[in-house]
């Protein structure tokens, strides 16, 4: 079975998080700059970025929904949260090929770099479609949540590729600055990071995967956590500015109350410890009130920077 390395998918500190963000905002400034690229109010180039980190945070939460199911946590929860999240995928994938007009996308994709991209997505989606509807079917198919598992960073990192080459393709420079697309990169990460501790935290209590999984769970909660911080007080070495408003500082206040809760279970798993069911229930709930709170925090972030730019 096929298995990314895992730590080609966590960064190791907040600088590297920084610096591949920066890399990614610069890019985008260039290929936008030097592409004659006609943008009115009907262009879907900001939803089409949108959808694309999307598809980053869905491979994360198929994973630990289906690990969470299958080991009868959060059963009603992880069943819904599955079955939203495999929907989305479906639809988002086809509509960055394709178009929708219900989601932005005005037109079928062109760029024979992004449609290679997304046959390269759908493919490793396909491979593992049939385990999910399994498992949705049967909250007991531990064997086709192990196939989620085995694909689910594969699958990450092939829509990190697509959303890199997204960003590049229809980032406009003329709607907010290099600095801004940086640290919304950064927010929008830290959705898909919720997710990947998620799952990480089930495998390590179902013991699939276990030690990698403490390792991996150890290295995405330093980065969690650095990224929130940064984001709120600021890291002017990694040009991270502090939260520039009441309304992103109330946002990251909050998150930040509710990551020392979450943590507190998160570190028993990496030191050895074990959960109980309820901790359990806890870890992927609040992970995913979380998730949600980041939708608000990368809302508001993209409405500071449209309005300062």
């Amino acid at each position: 079975m096929f298995r990314t390395p895992r730590c080609v998918i966590v960064p190791l500190s907040i600088a590297a998080l920084s610096f591949a963000a920066t890399a990614n905002a610069e890019e985008a400034t260039g290929q936008a700059e030097i592409l004659d690229v006609q943008y009115d109010v009907e262009s879907d180039g900001a939803d089409r970025i949108h959808i694309a980190g999307q598809l980053r945070t869905l491979t994360q939460q198929v994973a630990a929904a289906s690990c969470a199911l299958t080991s009868d946590i959060a059963v009603e929860e992880a069943h819904d949260v599955l079955e939203l999240a495999t929907a989305q995928f479906d639809r988002y994938i086809v509509a960055l090929k394709e178009g929708d007009e219900g989601l932005h996308i005005l037109h079928p994709e062109t760029r024979r770099l992004t449609i290679a991209d997304i046959d390269h997505v759908r493919e490793e989606w396909d491979a593992i479609h049939g385990a999910i509807d399994s498992v949705l079917e049967d909250g007991h198919d531990v064997e086709s949540a192990h196939i989620i598992d085995d694909h689910n960073l594969k699958l990450l990192e092939l829509t990190t590729i697509l959303a890199s080459d997204i960003a590049s393709q229809y980032a406009h420079p003329f709607e907010i600055s290099a600095a801004d697309a940086m640290t919304i990169e950064i927010a929008g990460r830290q959705r898909m990071l919720t997710q990947k501790m998620a799952k990480d935290a089930c495998e390590v209590w179902t013991g699939y995967h276990s030690e990698e999984a403490k390792e991996d769970l150890a290295q995405t909660m330093t980065i969690f956590e650095a990224s929130l911080n940064a984001l709120r007080f600021g890291m002017p070495e990694a040009g991270i500015q502090a939260a520039p408003n009441d309304a992103i500082r109330t946002d990251l206040d909050h998150l930040l109350a509710r990551w020392d809760i979450i943590k507190v279970n998160a570190q028993t798993l990496v030191d050895g410890g074990t959960l109980n069911d309820e901790q359990k229930t806890e870890v992927f709930h609040d992970l995913e009130v979380e998730l949600a709170d980041l939708d608000h925090l990368l809302l508001d972030y993209k409405e500071y920077a449209e309005r300062a730019h």
